[in-house]
Order: structure tokens, then sequence, then C-alpha cells
């Protein structure tokens, strides 16, 4: 039987369901359990999720913790499609050696490592990027894992990138500032993320929440990098054309070791790099 935040994560982000159709069983002491909309909950808020005691789809209960149902992948009145095929998905729990991630072209590298050299302790490991899903995969199943990537990345055809808007993360003891390539829209981010959480549904948590971002540098204070970030880099746009897989074998740096086209789901495996003495320095253009 699922828990209730994979119950939860699957209908806001499984294009087959509708969630506004969704209603979930609240458990409040002493009274019977209250109705909330599917839409209105907000997840790691007040509520934790052993309180969420049921679903109900138009009215009908399609997971009950009390009596074991679990019946969200049954056609119900046509309410959803099937679950897909055992050949369909690959749940095989992820690692953080690995990664699908858009590398904005080279031409756009230069202010960006001019600000990652000075702050980014993360240059020597990652390229410029943008995570589509971390952790990943291990680099052992990229073989099976390939023809599902391709297949979700056929979904969504090439567009354009504009990178604009500094922003950061506030962590416990410092913040990361990032730099927004969805300036020009959330949602072809989006449906990458949801096409690729369908068929690999234990890797990167879920799509809700999730924010694009090319991280520049972390540091106790924000403030002074993300000015300093506002000066140098004026707006910039590329096309998305591909996705990358990357591997981190070792001590060495993260590699591509396959690239996945957009709109056509063609697969190009990288070539084999040379095997280092040292991981090389970070690459400057």
């Amino acid at each position: 039987m699922r828990t209730s935040d994979e119950i939860y994560h699957r209908v806001l982000w499984d294009p087959r369901f509708e969630p506004e159709r969704f209603v979930m069983g609240i458990a409040e002491r002493g009274a019977v359990p209250k109705r909330v909309a599917l839409v209105d909950f907000v997840p790691g808020g007040e509520i934790p999720w052993h309180r969420v005691v049921f679903f109900e789809a138009d009215g009908r209960v399609v997971w009950d913790r009390r009596s074991g149902v679990d019946r969200l992948g049954e056609a119900v009145d046509g309410l959803v499609g099937p679950d897909p095929a055992p050949g369909d998905v690959l749940a095989v729990p992820p690692t953080h050696r690995t990664a699908v991630a858009w590398v904005p072209p080279d031409r756009l590298w230069p202010p960006i490592q001019h600000l990652r050299r000075a702050h980014d302790r993360q240059i020597r490991r990652w390229p410029p990027h943008v995570n589509v899903l971390f952790g990943f995969v291990p680099e052992a199943e990229f073989e099976r894992a390939l023809p599902l990537v391709a297949a979700a990345l056929a979904e969504t055809p090439p567009f354009t990138a504009r990178l604009s808007g500094v922003h950061w993360f506030g962590h416990r003891e410092d913040a990361t500032v990032w730099l927004d390539p969805a300036a020009a829209g959330h949602e072809p981010w989006a449906r990458l993320r949801e096409s690729l959480e369908l068929r690999f549904p234990l890797c990167g948590g879920s799509s809700h929440g999730y924010t694009p971002h090319l991280s520049l540098g972390r540091g106790p204070d924000p403030h002074p990098l993300v000015r300093e970030a506002e000066a140098l880099l004026a707006p910039m746009t590329a096309r998305v054309t591909e996705l990358v897989l990357l591997a981190r074998r070792g001590d060495e740096p993260m590699r591509v070791r396959a690239r996945v086209h957009l709109g056509t789901g063609d697969v190009r495996h990288a070539a084999e790099p040379a095997p280092p003495g040292n991981p090389p320095p970070p690459r400057t253009v």
C-alpha cells in the first residue's frame, strides 16, 4: 500500500489525473475526519502525513489507510488511465552521483563561470547546469534508463529559455544564489520534470515546488553576490534542445555520459574521456 504523501504527489503531477476532483480526509481528534480539497492541502504545513486517512475522487474512495484500500491506478469510471506497464518505469533508488540536466551552450559560460570561480565550491565538480532530475538512477542503470528518458523528452518540443533574474535559497547557516532559467515561463521545465518523474518514480521527490535554477554560488550572506550577479549578468536566451545524463565516477567531476534530444528522443552517447590522472581544472572560455 502506498503512503499518503505518495498518493498526494502522484495525483498532483500525473497528467492523467485532475487534482480538482480529489478530496482528502484529515483525522480530527474525537471527530469525523475533516474533508479538504486536495488542491488546498499544503504539504509540510500544520497537518502531518499520518493524519491523512483517505482520498476520494468524485466521491469514491480510492485510498483508505484503515481498510488498506489502494486503487488509485484503477480505471474508476474513466477517472484515470491504467498504471504504466512495468517496462515503462524504472523504480530504482537514486544516487546523488548522477543527474538529468540542461547544460547551457558555451557562449553563455564566461560571465557565469566568472562568478562561480569566486563563489561556488562545486565548480570543479559540476559544469554550469540546470538540474531537471537529481538524484537520478546509478550509472550502471543508464542502459535501461535511456529509452525511458528518450520517451519522456520526446513529449516536450525544444523551447527557448530566458536566463534573467537573480534569486537565493536560504539554508540553515548560509544561502545559495542562483540565476533563473525559467524567466520566459516555468511550464516547459515542469513538463520535462513531470514526464521524467512518471518513469522514475523513486527519483526527484516531487515536481510540486520544483524550481529550475542555475547555481552561481553559496555563502553566509547572499546579498553581495546577488548585487554582483545582477550587475554582471545581462538577460540571456538559449534554445533548450537536449538534456544530458551526468554521472560522477570516483573523485572525478560530473561528466556528460549521454545526450537526449527534446521533441524526438534521439540519444547520442558521449565519447569516453581519457583516464585522468587528476580531475581537470574548471573549464574556462
